[in-house]
């Protein structure tokens, strides 16, 4: 089915003009209806859910801070409103305050209640188990997963391996027992916010219910994210002590991650924080 006939199905409005803005998973396009308006448009030919995932996500996530409308989604397209990102000052300040806010989501299980994906991997979220316990839920559904599949594409050596699963012996050294589930936007690297005129956009998520830690590990990875970000966060809903300690172990999921799309360029980044765990 085409662009065309997806945006009449679900806005009733005809496509004046469409331009791709390619998002590199999907075919993406800025389209004008015949309205005067303007929305963005996710689309793939694969028949699966995870379009549909994506628009309930940000549905969540929308009741607390700021994210596209979700306008119309199936199987094959999403569509959103259309933002328009202008320079803003406070943005990154703002996007602190509403992080803390949307960290303030709890729920009573880790996990979510579908499985995603945190790029092109799948995210098992423990549908339907559970659990209570950070510890477990991040060993068996974050960091063994990712493991397994490294070594399993041959990006790990069995040494390596072998060594990246002695990493279970000390999660009860890192984590306490009383960390409760957050809504987490799951993806948090720069080019998931943009900036409103008055407001910042939370987009392309991955989320669950989780330590609200994690959240901060991409950001600290690759840039993008000033004082102002962290500042603004912990004013309103101030880190836990240890955090130093534990922010090697939330990379590692994003670098094993990294590993596995795009290769060994990522490795020495995966081992580096493994160095910093078991020392």
């Amino acid at each position: 089915m085409s662009i065309e006939i997806h945006i009449e199905k679900h806005l009733n409005q005809k496509v004046v003009n469409k331009q791709s803005v390619g998002t590199g998973l999907f075919e993406a396009y800025k389209v004008q209806l015949n309205n005067g308006q303007s929305v963005f448009i996710k689309h793939q030919s694969d028949n699966n859910q995870r379009l549909v995932h994506e628009g309930e996500e940000l549905i969540l996530l929308g009741k607390t801070i700021h994210t596209p409308k979700v306008l119309g989604s199936c199987k094959h397209c999403l569509i959103l409103e259309w933002i328009e990102t202008s320079h803003n000052l406070n943005v990154q300040s703002q996007m602190g305050i509403e992080l803390a806010e949307l960290h303030q989501n709890t729920c009573d299980y880790f996990g979510f209640g579908f499985d995603n994906k945190i790029g092109q991997t799948p995210q098992l979220n423990a549908v339907g188990k559970n659990i209570t316990d950070w510890g477990e839920f991040y060993w068996k559904y974050r960091l063994l997963f990712q493991i397994e599949l490294g070594f399993k594409n041959n990006l790990l050596k069995k040494d390596e391996y072998q060594r990246l699963l002695t990493i279970e012996n000390v999660l009860p050294n890192l984590l306490e027992s009383d960390i409760q589930p957050v809504l987490l936007h799951g993806d948090l690297w720069s080019g998931n916010v943009l900036s409103g005129k008055n407001n910042p956009y939370f987009i392309d998520t991955a989320s669950y219910y989780g330590h609200r830690e994690i959240d901060f590990a991409l950001t600290l990875m690759f840039g993008g994210f000033s004082n102002d970000f962290y500042n603004s966060y912990n004013e309103s809903f101030p880190l836990d002590d240890g955090f130093n300690q534990r922010k090697p172990l939330y990379m590692l999921y994003h670098y094993l991650n990294h590993l596995n799309i795009f290769g060994s360029g990522y490795h020495a980044n995966v081992m580096h924080c493994v160095q910093q765990l078991l020392s």
